[in-house]
Protein backbone atom coordinates (compact mmCIF):
# COMPACT_ATOMS: atom_id res chain seq x y z
CA UNK A 1 0.00 0.00 0.00
CA UNK A 2 1.16 3.48 -1.06
CA UNK A 3 1.58 6.17 1.49
CA UNK A 4 -0.73 7.97 0.92
CA UNK A 5 -3.13 5.20 0.63
CA UNK A 6 -2.06 3.93 3.74
CA UNK A 7 -2.63 7.49 5.81
CA UNK A 8 -5.67 7.72 4.21
CA UNK A 9 -7.17 4.66 5.84
CA UNK A 10 -5.09 4.73 9.27
CA UNK A 11 -4.93 8.31 9.62
CA UNK A 12 -3.41 7.41 13.16
CA UNK A 13 0.32 6.61 12.01
CA UNK A 14 3.01 8.37 12.91
CA UNK A 15 3.54 8.89 9.09
CA UNK A 16 0.12 10.55 8.98
CA UNK A 17 1.00 13.26 11.57
CA UNK A 18 4.65 13.77 10.68
CA UNK A 19 2.59 14.47 6.90
CA UNK A 20 0.43 16.74 7.82
CA UNK A 21 1.43 18.51 10.76
CA UNK A 22 4.91 19.73 10.12
CA UNK A 23 7.37 20.06 13.09
CA UNK A 24 7.54 23.32 13.78
CA UNK A 25 3.37 24.03 13.08
CA UNK A 26 1.65 25.50 16.04
CA UNK A 27 -1.80 24.28 17.09
CA UNK A 28 -3.18 27.38 16.40
CA UNK A 29 -1.84 28.17 12.81
CA UNK A 30 -2.78 24.38 12.09
CA UNK A 31 -6.26 25.14 13.49
CA UNK A 32 -6.24 28.15 11.69
CA UNK A 33 -5.62 26.91 8.21
CA UNK A 34 -7.84 24.26 8.53
CA UNK A 35 -11.23 26.17 9.72
CA UNK A 36 -13.08 24.17 7.53
CA UNK A 37 -12.09 20.75 9.02
CA UNK A 38 -12.55 21.51 12.41
CA UNK A 39 -16.38 22.90 11.65
CA UNK A 40 -16.60 19.39 10.06
CA UNK A 41 -15.22 17.59 13.34
CA UNK A 42 -17.55 19.32 15.33
CA UNK A 43 -20.45 18.56 13.72
CA UNK A 44 -19.35 15.12 13.66
CA UNK A 45 -18.98 14.93 17.38
CA UNK A 46 -22.37 16.67 17.78
CA UNK A 47 -23.77 13.97 15.45
CA UNK A 48 -22.24 11.08 17.13
CA UNK A 49 -23.33 12.68 20.60
CA UNK A 50 -26.73 12.54 19.53
CA UNK A 51 -26.95 8.95 18.91
CA UNK A 52 -26.44 9.30 15.07
CA UNK A 53 -24.32 7.61 12.37
CA UNK A 54 -21.52 9.26 11.14
CA UNK A 55 -19.11 8.86 7.76
CA UNK A 56 -15.19 9.10 7.34
CA UNK A 57 -14.27 11.25 4.75
CA UNK A 58 -12.72 9.13 2.01
CA UNK A 59 -10.33 11.63 0.61
CA UNK A 60 -6.92 10.93 2.24
CA UNK A 61 -6.12 14.52 3.16
CA UNK A 62 -9.45 15.33 4.77
CA UNK A 63 -9.54 11.89 6.23
CA UNK A 64 -6.14 12.82 8.15
CA UNK A 65 -6.40 16.50 9.12
CA UNK A 66 -10.42 15.40 10.33
CA UNK A 67 -8.84 12.84 12.60
CA UNK A 68 -5.96 15.32 14.00
CA UNK A 69 -7.74 18.20 14.44
CA UNK A 70 -10.95 16.03 16.52
CA UNK A 71 -8.31 14.57 18.88
CA UNK A 72 -7.26 18.41 19.19
CA UNK A 73 -10.82 18.92 20.23
CA UNK A 74 -11.39 15.44 22.02
CA UNK A 75 -8.13 16.49 23.82
CA UNK A 76 -9.02 20.16 24.74
CA UNK A 77 -12.31 19.04 26.31
CA UNK A 78 -11.29 15.91 28.23
CA UNK A 79 -14.81 14.35 28.94
CA UNK A 80 -14.28 10.59 29.09
CA UNK A 81 -17.71 10.26 27.83
CA UNK A 82 -17.56 12.00 24.73
CA UNK A 83 -13.90 11.02 23.82
CA UNK A 84 -15.43 7.20 24.24
CA UNK A 85 -18.15 7.75 21.85
CA UNK A 86 -16.22 9.01 19.53
CA UNK A 87 -13.30 6.80 19.59
CA UNK A 88 -15.59 3.38 19.38
CA UNK A 89 -16.53 5.04 15.77
CA UNK A 90 -12.90 5.17 14.75
CA UNK A 91 -12.49 1.74 16.52
CA UNK A 92 -15.15 -0.24 14.54
CA UNK A 93 -13.82 1.89 11.38
CA UNK A 94 -9.88 0.22 12.08
CA UNK A 95 -11.27 -3.12 12.81
CA UNK A 96 -13.21 -3.22 9.11
CA UNK A 97 -9.89 -2.12 7.39
CA UNK A 98 -7.92 -4.72 9.17
CA UNK A 99 -10.26 -7.16 8.34
CA UNK A 100 -9.84 -6.37 4.41
CA UNK A 101 -6.25 -5.07 4.60
CA UNK A 102 -4.46 -7.79 2.57
CA UNK A 103 -0.60 -6.09 2.41
CA UNK A 104 1.05 -8.29 5.16
CA UNK A 105 3.60 -5.37 5.27
CA UNK A 106 0.82 -2.93 6.10
CA UNK A 107 -0.84 -4.57 8.90
CA UNK A 108 2.80 -5.49 10.43
CA UNK A 109 3.29 -1.54 10.46
CA UNK A 110 -0.09 -1.30 12.07
CA UNK A 111 0.98 -3.42 14.64
CA UNK A 112 3.91 -2.05 15.65
CA UNK A 113 1.81 1.70 15.83
CA UNK A 114 0.64 0.16 18.49
CA UNK A 115 2.84 -1.48 20.48
CA UNK A 116 1.69 -4.87 18.87
CA UNK A 117 4.61 -7.24 17.73
CA UNK A 118 3.30 -9.57 14.76
CA UNK A 119 5.32 -11.93 12.65
CA UNK A 120 3.83 -13.34 9.47
CA UNK A 121 3.32 -17.39 9.61
CA UNK A 122 1.88 -18.11 6.41
CA UNK A 123 -1.72 -17.18 6.51
CA UNK A 124 -1.45 -16.48 10.20
CA UNK A 125 -0.16 -13.84 12.71
CA UNK A 126 1.94 -14.95 15.80
CA UNK A 127 1.47 -12.20 18.53
CA UNK A 128 3.40 -12.66 21.75
CA UNK A 129 1.19 -14.07 24.48
CA UNK A 130 1.75 -10.30 26.61
CA UNK A 131 -0.16 -8.56 24.17
CA UNK A 132 -2.58 -10.57 22.92
CA UNK A 133 -3.98 -11.35 26.71
CA UNK A 134 -3.79 -7.31 27.08
CA UNK A 135 -5.92 -6.78 24.91
CA UNK A 136 -8.01 -9.76 24.32
CA UNK A 137 -10.78 -7.91 26.47
CA UNK A 138 -13.70 -8.23 24.40
CA UNK A 139 -16.29 -9.36 27.10
CA UNK A 140 -17.16 -12.88 26.40
CA UNK A 141 -15.97 -13.31 22.97
CA UNK A 142 -15.21 -16.89 22.71
CA UNK A 143 -12.51 -16.23 19.36
CA UNK A 144 -10.15 -14.26 21.65
CA UNK A 145 -10.38 -16.66 24.78
CA UNK A 146 -6.76 -17.76 25.95
CA UNK A 147 -8.13 -21.22 25.94
CA UNK A 148 -9.12 -21.36 22.02
CA UNK A 149 -5.52 -20.39 21.07
CA UNK A 150 -2.97 -22.21 19.24
CA UNK A 151 0.13 -21.53 20.64
CA UNK A 152 3.63 -21.64 19.11
CA UNK A 153 6.91 -20.28 21.34
CA UNK A 154 5.29 -18.31 22.89
CA UNK A 155 3.28 -16.75 20.85
CA UNK A 156 -0.56 -16.80 20.01
CA UNK A 157 -0.96 -18.32 16.19
CA UNK A 158 -3.87 -15.90 14.92
CA UNK A 159 -6.22 -15.34 11.78
CA UNK A 160 -6.29 -12.23 10.51
CA UNK A 161 -9.65 -11.76 11.84
CA UNK A 162 -8.51 -12.55 15.53
CA UNK A 163 -5.37 -10.09 15.03
CA UNK A 164 -8.15 -7.31 13.56
CA UNK A 165 -10.15 -7.18 16.92
CA UNK A 166 -6.67 -7.31 19.16
CA UNK A 167 -5.45 -4.23 17.45
CA UNK A 168 -8.58 -2.78 17.56
CA UNK A 169 -8.81 -3.25 20.88
CA UNK A 170 -5.02 -1.51 20.99
CA UNK A 171 -5.78 1.41 19.61
CA UNK A 172 -8.73 2.26 21.72
CA UNK A 173 -6.83 1.81 24.80
CA UNK A 174 -4.07 3.83 23.14
CA UNK A 175 -6.15 6.56 22.10
CA UNK A 176 -8.65 6.97 25.26
CA UNK A 177 -5.29 7.08 27.25
CA UNK A 178 -3.65 10.15 25.08
CA UNK A 179 -6.89 12.21 24.54
CA UNK A 180 -7.44 12.08 28.19
CA UNK A 181 -3.97 13.23 29.41
CA UNK A 182 -4.23 16.43 31.46
CA UNK A 183 -2.79 19.13 28.36
CA UNK A 184 -2.40 23.14 28.75
CA UNK A 185 -3.16 24.56 26.12
CA UNK A 186 -2.00 27.98 24.74
CA UNK A 187 -4.51 30.77 25.36
CA UNK A 188 -4.59 31.48 21.83
CA UNK A 189 -5.61 28.25 21.32
CA UNK A 190 -7.77 28.10 24.32
CA UNK A 191 -9.76 31.09 22.75
CA UNK A 192 -9.86 29.46 19.05
CA UNK A 193 -11.67 26.49 20.52
CA UNK A 194 -14.35 27.45 23.58
CA UNK A 195 -16.71 28.83 21.07
CA UNK A 196 -17.03 25.30 19.13
CA UNK A 197 -17.29 23.36 21.34
CA UNK A 198 -19.63 24.43 24.31
CA UNK A 199 -22.79 22.47 22.58
CA UNK A 200 -20.86 19.31 22.55
CA UNK A 201 -19.87 19.59 26.31
CA UNK A 202 -23.42 20.50 27.36
CA UNK A 203 -24.59 17.59 25.47
CA UNK A 204 -22.04 15.05 27.61
CA UNK A 205 -23.17 16.82 30.92
CA UNK A 206 -26.66 16.25 29.73
CA UNK A 207 -26.31 12.48 29.28
CA UNK A 208 -24.64 12.54 32.68
CA UNK A 209 -27.33 14.06 34.32
CA UNK A 210 -29.72 11.33 32.63
CA UNK A 211 -27.79 8.92 33.91
CA UNK A 212 -27.97 10.69 37.66
CA UNK A 213 -31.42 10.89 37.26
CA UNK A 214 -32.07 7.31 37.73
CA UNK A 215 -32.23 8.21 41.59
CA UNK A 216 -30.31 6.21 44.33
CA UNK A 217 -29.77 2.45 44.07
CA UNK A 218 -33.16 0.61 45.24
CA UNK A 219 -33.06 -3.36 44.57
CA UNK A 220 -37.14 -3.42 45.05
CA UNK A 221 -36.91 -1.10 41.23
CA UNK A 222 -34.73 -4.01 39.92
CA UNK A 223 -36.10 -5.77 36.74
CA UNK A 224 -37.18 -9.28 37.47
CA UNK A 225 -34.11 -10.43 34.97
CA UNK A 226 -32.01 -8.91 37.45
CA UNK A 227 -33.24 -9.92 41.00
CA UNK A 228 -33.06 -13.82 39.28
CA UNK A 229 -29.25 -13.10 38.27
CA UNK A 230 -28.64 -11.47 41.71
CA UNK A 231 -30.88 -14.56 43.65
CA UNK A 232 -28.82 -17.42 41.79
CA UNK A 233 -25.67 -15.79 42.30
CA UNK A 234 -26.35 -15.23 46.28
CA UNK A 235 -27.47 -19.18 46.00
CA UNK A 236 -24.11 -19.76 45.04
CA UNK A 237 -25.31 -20.75 41.05
CA UNK A 238 -22.82 -20.39 38.49
CA UNK A 239 -24.32 -17.44 36.13
CA UNK A 240 -23.78 -17.03 32.72
CA UNK A 241 -21.01 -14.82 31.67
CA UNK A 242 -23.98 -13.06 29.78
CA UNK A 243 -25.60 -12.71 33.14
CA UNK A 244 -22.53 -11.36 34.71
CA UNK A 245 -22.22 -9.10 32.18
CA UNK A 246 -25.36 -7.53 32.40
CA UNK A 247 -25.36 -7.12 36.07
CA UNK A 248 -22.13 -5.33 35.54
CA UNK A 249 -23.36 -3.08 33.37
CA UNK A 250 -26.69 -2.47 35.07
CA UNK A 251 -24.94 -1.84 38.60
CA UNK A 252 -22.39 0.75 37.57
CA UNK A 253 -25.18 2.54 34.93
CA UNK A 254 -27.30 3.31 38.44
CA UNK A 255 -23.89 4.63 39.92
CA UNK A 256 -22.79 1.86 41.91
CA UNK A 257 -18.83 1.81 42.50
CA UNK A 258 -16.76 -0.80 41.29
CA UNK A 259 -15.53 -2.23 45.15
CA UNK A 260 -19.56 -2.16 45.61
CA UNK A 261 -20.46 -4.12 42.41
CA UNK A 262 -17.46 -6.84 43.28
CA UNK A 263 -19.83 -8.03 46.70
CA UNK A 264 -22.35 -9.52 44.46
CA UNK A 265 -19.84 -11.70 43.27
CA UNK A 266 -18.78 -12.87 46.40
CA UNK A 267 -20.66 -16.21 46.52
CA UNK A 268 -20.24 -17.29 43.13
CA UNK A 269 -18.70 -21.05 43.17
CA UNK A 270 -15.73 -19.55 40.37
CA UNK A 271 -15.21 -16.44 42.50
CA UNK A 272 -11.77 -15.39 42.16
CA UNK A 273 -11.65 -11.72 43.00
CA UNK A 274 -8.34 -10.39 41.40
CA UNK A 275 -10.14 -11.86 38.11
CA UNK A 276 -13.77 -10.64 38.48
CA UNK A 277 -12.11 -6.90 39.85
CA UNK A 278 -10.54 -6.89 36.52
CA UNK A 279 -13.31 -7.48 34.67
CA UNK A 280 -15.55 -5.30 36.50
CA UNK A 281 -12.62 -2.70 35.60
CA UNK A 282 -12.86 -3.37 32.13
CA UNK A 283 -16.71 -3.66 31.53
CA UNK A 284 -17.46 0.07 33.55
CA UNK A 285 -14.10 1.65 31.89
CA UNK A 286 -12.37 2.67 35.09
CA UNK A 287 -11.68 6.25 33.31
CA UNK A 288 -9.20 4.51 30.29
CA UNK A 289 -11.14 1.96 28.49
CA UNK A 290 -14.46 1.72 26.90
CA UNK A 291 -17.81 1.90 29.35
CA UNK A 292 -19.89 -0.85 27.92
CA UNK A 293 -23.41 -0.23 27.36
CA UNK A 294 -26.67 -2.12 29.26
CA UNK A 295 -28.50 -4.90 27.13
CA UNK A 296 -31.76 -4.20 26.14
CA UNK A 297 -34.90 -6.59 26.89
CA UNK A 298 -34.20 -7.98 23.08
CA UNK A 299 -31.09 -8.55 23.70
CA UNK A 300 -31.74 -10.16 27.38
CA UNK A 301 -34.56 -12.15 25.37
CA UNK A 302 -31.99 -13.95 23.18
CA UNK A 303 -29.95 -14.93 25.79
CA UNK A 304 -32.32 -16.55 27.65
CA UNK A 305 -31.81 -13.85 30.40
CA UNK A 306 -35.42 -12.34 30.08
CA UNK A 307 -38.34 -13.07 32.85
CA UNK A 308 -40.86 -10.52 31.64
CA UNK A 309 -43.89 -12.45 32.73
CA UNK A 310 -42.90 -12.26 36.43
CA UNK A 311 -43.74 -8.38 36.40
CA UNK A 312 -46.76 -6.74 34.88
CA UNK A 313 -44.70 -4.16 33.59
CA UNK A 314 -42.28 -6.49 31.70
CA UNK A 315 -45.22 -7.90 30.46
CA UNK A 316 -46.99 -5.04 29.13
CA UNK A 317 -44.39 -3.96 27.03
CA UNK A 318 -44.24 -0.35 27.90
CA UNK A 319 -40.80 -1.09 28.55
CA UNK A 320 -37.85 -1.95 26.26
CA UNK A 321 -34.76 -1.55 28.63
CA UNK A 322 -34.09 -2.72 31.90
CA UNK A 323 -32.95 1.06 32.35
CA UNK A 324 -36.44 1.93 31.77
CA UNK A 325 -37.81 -0.29 34.10
CA UNK A 326 -35.50 0.82 37.20
CA UNK A 327 -36.06 4.55 36.00
CA UNK A 328 -39.96 3.97 35.71
CA UNK A 329 -40.24 2.08 39.15
CA UNK A 330 -38.04 4.23 41.10
CA UNK A 331 -39.45 7.77 39.96
CA UNK A 332 -40.70 8.49 43.78
CA UNK A 333 -37.62 7.73 45.48
CA UNK A 334 -35.32 10.46 43.78
CA UNK A 335 -32.39 11.99 45.80
CA UNK A 336 -29.84 13.51 43.57
CA UNK A 337 -29.88 16.72 42.70
CA UNK A 338 -28.84 18.40 39.21
CA UNK A 339 -25.62 18.92 40.12
CA UNK A 340 -24.12 16.14 41.86
CA UNK A 341 -21.46 14.65 40.59
CA UNK A 342 -21.74 11.06 38.80
CA UNK A 343 -18.83 9.65 37.40
CA UNK A 344 -15.50 10.70 39.36
CA UNK A 345 -13.54 10.17 35.95
CA UNK A 346 -15.24 12.67 34.40
CA UNK A 347 -13.76 16.37 34.73
CA UNK A 348 -14.81 18.08 31.27
CA UNK A 349 -13.89 21.74 30.49
CA UNK A 350 -16.51 24.57 31.81
CA UNK A 351 -17.15 26.18 28.36
CA UNK A 352 -18.33 29.16 31.02
CA UNK A 353 -14.93 29.48 32.36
Amino acid sequence: MKKEEMVGVYPFMRVALREYFHRGTSIESFLDSNEANLKQSVEQLSRIMNGEEITFSTDPEDRVVDYIITKIVLTYIRDYFISARYAIKERNALYENLKRENDPKTLKLVSQELNVDVEKQGENYLIPISPFLKNAVVFNDRELKLCNQVLKDGNVVASQNVLAKILREAFYRKYMQEVNEVVEFPQEVDKMLKPWVGGIISKGQEIRQERANLGPLNERSFPPCLAEIIDQMKKGANVSHAGRFFLVTFLHRIGLPNDEILKYFGKVPDFAEKITKYQIEHITGSGRGREYSVPSCQTLGSLGLCYKERDPLCASGKVSHPLGFYRTRNLGNRSVSKGSSVDGVDNPRNPKK
